[in-house]
């Protein structure tokens, strides 16, 4: 298990570098995984320096995997470097391979023989198994380094895939005490700022785990060490300072400015590095020269049997000419039959030398090779050649097995590239293909939603619907109008599933029944149950659910089934629903469907929450998770909203660093999905007391389309920070902005989460409300337009027959609150004591469901009721209640508001107008001379005096001036 490199360079320098190293490898041993993070330029000495850590991990006992990821320009080969690693050790260690196998099969899609062109697939469940994947090259790794301890080596991580780098991310998360140590090395120089790795290094680096090796250019000592070391014969001083001064520290440069000074004048030296590159060949034969250029057109490690069958040379002749280039350290000794260059720049200026006729002929001569399988190869590596080679033909298939392969190996990413070029290349297929486009146009959309790129597929489907000839088969249009709706319907496109999909029924009306016909059917139903046509859906699911039964094939028939649930469960029948999915769940994991499995175990769990059944809620979601991550559908619908809707119960039942946790992200998240998990980060956040998290908000906003549930999620800590910050019209305006935004995309401004964002409207008023007395009428005047719209939606946003769960209830309790609260901040026609007390009790208790937090809050108004009412002792009980809950969530906005902050309750917890009141109070002011004083209602001085009262501990007006004179307070 070996993978231990020969090298005659001499490694000058880099000692605290090679510590840092070693110690990740020490640690390692003693089960403290970890992983290195190694940068620096290009020829800078990376390789030079992980050759050595390798030689030194092996001498301490370790097995050393090395796997190099490769530049294939437009789209290669997903999990290249970790195919390389397994492929390797398959070769030297078969039975340690067969083990690994035996444990995690998945393993064999990375297998290099089952990659090849013309290989027999590994059999799989599913089409997608990403998370399980990740699990086995984990699982893979820890099993291995049970017998020995390992290290694992990822070079040139700067030309990873995207895979390759979710892959590595998933690895370096999942560091604990496995006898594992991972280095990863990229050039620091090829990250410019949209460079893909960017944010995934910077997201490793955050990880307790990960070590950060840069490596600079060697000093001035270092770089003369290293040129003393190289020299047969001594150069004069000027050379040796002329050659120190070109190199600039870089250890590859410096070998190759000796090696050109070496073969004649220090004058003759080229100026540009490549000249200065290529003059390390003119002394070779022709052949070896030849050899050297197929080698730099294969664009990775090439094979012995690949590289004869490309070269054209005798085998005597070309063993000549590969020991001639061994040599002359133009490519490095071949320890297991492949060959290449000592530095990716010498490879890159000998294919840059390249006459554009001999490029293409040597790029033919591979895809000869590698089409007829002469030798083993790749399907992303054939359509690299063909696509060079110009034979677009050839490319055109390559690049669709290619998108294949990479959705086979859950690499739906790279599927998409190869799925995309093989579109462009459509028009140069070969007359005999058999590839249809529109099934490549449905691959390719759907390759971009399990990419999570939904507007992108979106846009692929409509363009091929709008290019579709008039004449064109009418099932051809249906197979791309199905899709089409599906994925509209996942972002909230309802009208435009609704006309996609009522479109295709109509093609497929007439056809006999089949899996296709019976998809129509219950899509169809799932668009009407959205459109609020419950009727209709019932009756097209039933519909799906014959023509799968007279197709002959039932295992169709669950994604009608789950929509019949789902009717039920709107139907009054919420427990009837909660059994027939979970029977819809157990049917689909029995029968491979992991789209219907998902969606039923996501439903189950958002039925439970609907209900107030939070802990069943919490349990279903959890499950829903983690079988959507097994099945590699973590970011598509139901996996990604199962794991959404279990942060928010985590919220909604106080478990606050739970819903954090849940809610994080990753390098592997792709970013709609982590945009849309920051609202969910946002609640804990302005539940803390972060107000940046309406800035944040306000950032994500081109998300806000894409996913209208970031917005209706992220409002109330957005519009909770800019309270704190005393920035309501800063409020006001984001409720505006989010609540056209949804009457936009429910095509109703009567959406049920309306009426919450009433209630926060009406918060926003009571906020303005004590500071801006004048405008009470004003005031008043806007809530009463908020309740009514929010009443109204409550009557008119339902579908007939449906009830309102019990979140929707609380809501609307707590908005009737707040207009009795507005009412009686503004001294306009306010409620008695008894009314609002009543009416804060039902609030609390609508909230007593389980919602924590807002149930605490709901506590803290009530508190200010009763206290008005002259119910002190009451009042003090409620903020009681609601101070040990905000403990509980460490939460200093519930706390300020109640006196519950460390410091107690007291003088210190008063506000600057509650100081002021009290001033006023203790020169014998009565509430209306108070009012007239300080601009604002009778109402409000009395919740500002029953504040004092209470926050002072006293029970009398006088007590508290008394007290106001004897601390101090009035100074």
């Amino acid at each position: 298990m070996d993978d231990v490199p020969w090298t005659s360079t001499p490694l000058v320098g880099r000692s605290t570098e090679m510590a840092a190293l070693l110690s990740a490898v020490d640690d390692a041993k003693t089960r403290r995984a970890g992983a290195v993070l190694m940068s620096g330029d290009a020829g800078v000495g990376k390789t030079r320096l992980l050759d050595e850590v390798a030689t030194g991990a092996h001498e301490r006992g370790f097995g050393v995997l090395v796997g190099h990821c490769t530049d294939f320009g437009d789209a290669g080969l997903p999990y290249l470097p970790f195919s390389e690693i397994f492929g390797r050790l398959a070769g030297d260690r078969p039975d340690l391979v067969e083990s690994v196998l035996t444990n995690f099969p998945a393993i064999g899609r990375l297998l290099p023989t089952h990659r090849l062109i013309g290989a027999q697939p590994v059999p799989q469940e599913g089409q997608l198994d990403r998370a399980a994947l990740f699990d086995a090259v984990l699982g893979a790794f820890t099993a291995l380094s049970t017998s020995e301890p390992l290290l694992v080596i990822i070079e040139d991580a700067h030309w990873a895939d995207d895979s390759t780098r979710d892959l590595i991310g998933f690895l370096i998360t999942r560091l604990t005490s496995q006898r594992l140590a991972l280095v990863v090395s990229y050039r620091s120089d090829d990250l410019h700022r949209r460079h893909p790795l960017r944010r995934p290094i910077t997201e490793w680096s955050r990880n307790p785990r990960v070590r950060r090796v840069n490596l600079l250019p060697l000093d001035a000592d270092e770089s003369r060490a290293l040129l003393n070391s190289l020299l047969t014969e001594p150069l004069p001083e000027s050379e040796v300072r002329r050659i120190l001064e070109r190199a600039g520290g870089n250890a590859f440069f410096t070998e190759e400015l000796v090696a050109a000074a070496s073969m004649g004048d220090g004058d003759a030296v080229p100026p540009d590095l490549a000249d200065l590159l290529l003059v390390r060949l003119d002394p070779l034969s022709d052949d070896a020269r030849q050899v050297a250029r197929v080698i730099a057109v294969a664009g990775r490690r090439v094979p012995h049997d690949l590289l004869s069958a490309v070269a054209g040379l005798p085998e005597r002749e070309l063993d000549v000419a590969l020991r001639e280039l061994i040599d002359a350290h133009i490519i490095d000794v071949p320890a297991n039959d492949r060959y290449y260059f000592r530095h990716a720049l010498l490879a890159e200026a000998v294919y840059d030398d390249l006459l554009p006729g001999e490029r293409v002929r040597q790029h033919a001569a591979y895809v000869q090779a590698l089409k007829d399988q002469t030798v083993a190869g790749t399907a992303a590596e054939l359509a690299g050649h063909a696509t060079r080679s110009h034979n677009l033909a050839e490319a055109f298939e390559a690049r669709v097995r290619a998108g294949e392969e990479a959705i086979s190996v859950a690499a739906p990413q790279e599927a998409l590239k190869h799925y995309e070029l093989a579109l462009e290349l459509f028009p140069n297929r070969a007359p005999e293909s058999s590839i249809d486009k529109v099934w490549l146009i449905v691959q390719t959309a759907t390759a971009a939603t399990l990419s999570s790129q939904h507007l992108r597929a979106l846009k692929i489907l409509r363009k091929a619907l709008a290019e579709l000839p008039a004449d064109a088969p009418r099932t051809q249009r249906a197979e791309l109008l199905l899709p089409l709706a599906e994925i509209a319907l996942i972002i909230d496109q309802d009208q435009e599933a609704s006309e996609a999909i009522s479109q295709a029924l109509k093609l497929v009306n007439d056809e006999p029944a089949s899996v296709f016909k019976a998809h129509v059917a219950s899509l169809y139903a799932r668009v009407s149950d959205a459109m609020g046509r419950p009727m209709e859906a019932e009756r097209w699911a039933l519909r799906a659910l014959e023509i799968a039964r007279e197709a002959g094939q039932e295992s169709a028939m669950g994604d009608a089934g789950i929509t019949l649930a789902v009717l039920r469960r709107r139907a009054g029948d919420p427990m009837g629903a909660v059994r027939q999915l979970e029977e819809a769940a157990v049917r689909a994991q029995l029968a491979g469907d992991a789209a219907a499995e998902v969606r039923s175990r996501f439903l189950l769990g958002s039925t439970h929450y609907e209900q107030g059944d939070l802990q069943s809620a919490k349990a279903a979601l959890a499950i829903a998770m983690r079988r959507a991550a097994e099945l590699g559908r973590q970011w598509a619908v139901y996996g990604f909203d199962a794991r959404r809707l279990l942060g928010l119960t985590q919220f909604v039942m106080g478990e606050w660093d739970e819903a954090a946790a849940t809610a994080r992200t990753d390098s592997m998240t792709p970013n709609a999905s982590a945009a849309a998990l920051r609202a969910v980060e946002f609640a804990v956040r302005s539940g803390r007391g972060d107000t940046s998290v309406a800035e944040e908000l306000e950032r994500l906003r081109k998300w806000w389309d894409l996913d209208v549930m970031l917005p209706i999620i992220g409002l109330q800590p957005a519009v909770d920070a800019y309270l704190q910050l005393d920035q309501p019209t800063e409020a006001e305006k984001l409720i505006a902005d989010v609540s056209t935004l949804c009457a936009d995309v429910f095509q109703s401004e009567w959406f049920m989460a309306r009426i919450r964002f009433s209630t926060l409207g009406l918060q926003v008023l009571c906020h303005r409300a004590v500071g801006e007395p004048t405008a009470a009428k004003e005031l008043v005047a806007k809530g009463a337009e908020l309740l009514a719209a929010g009443h109204a939606t409550a009557e008119k946003g339902l579908p007939p027959g449906r009830l309102m769960g019990v979140e929707g209830l609380a809501w609307l309790a707590r908005l009737e609150a707040e207009w009795e609260r507005l009412r009686w901040l503004a001294g306009i026609d306010p409620p008695t004591p008894e009314e609002h007390v009543a009416v804060w009790e039902r609030t609390v208790d609508a909230f007593g469901y389980g919602y924590v937090f807002e149930q605490a809050w709901s506590r803290v108004r009530l508190s200010a009721a009763l206290r008005a009412a002259g119910r002190v002792a009451e009042a003090n009980e409620q903020a009681a209640l609601a101070t040990e809950v905000g403990r509980q969530l460490a939460s200093k906005p519930l706390l300020d508001e109640v006196g519950g902050v460390e410091s107690g309750g007291g003088a210190s917890s008063l506000t600057s107008r509650e100081t002021e009141v009290l001033a006023l109070l203790a020169e014998g002011r009565t509430n209306r001379q108070l009012a007239r004083e300080l601009y604002i209602s009778e109402k409000t001085v009395s919740v500002h005096v029953s504040n004092i009262l209470a926050k002072l501990g006293v029970r009398s007006r006088t007590e508290a001036a008394a007290v106001a004179r004897r601390d101090g307070l009035l100074d």
